[in-house]
């Protein structure tokens, strides 16, 4: 039974997940931000789907200054782009890593 009732949660769960994507695809942010929570949820071990607009490096007890540091080149190296010295110290949030990688790519293609 106690089987059954995981399984019917799991399901429900990858369900909502894949029309939270969808929505996102809708919008045009999919692809730059599933790419970094898929990253995230990696570095720091964790489920893709605790990650929101909430999620930081205060939110996070596997977010030290070493799996900072693992973070941001995965970043790098995903999205093939570099990050200023500034914008490394002010990533420490879901939302910032979100707001940098978009503008570190800006960067790159002008």
């Amino acid at each position: 039974m106690f089987r059954k009732i995981q399984k019917v949660i799991s399901k429900a769960k990858k369900a909502e997940t894949r029309k939270e994507e969808a929505a996102a695809e809708a919008d045009g942010s999919a692809p730059l931000e599933m790419r970094i929570k898929a990253i995230m949820a990696n570095v720091f071990k964790m489920d893709i789907n605790e990650i929101n607009e909430e999620t930081s490096a205060d939110t996070i007890d596997q977010w030290t200054s070493l799996e900072h540091v693992d973070f941001l080149v995965n970043l790098q190296q995903e999205f093939e782009i570099e990050f200023t010295d500034s914008q490394i110290v002010e990533m420490l949030s879901y939302p910032a890593v979100v707001e940098n990688v978009k503008a570190a790519m800006a960067d790159k293609n002008n």
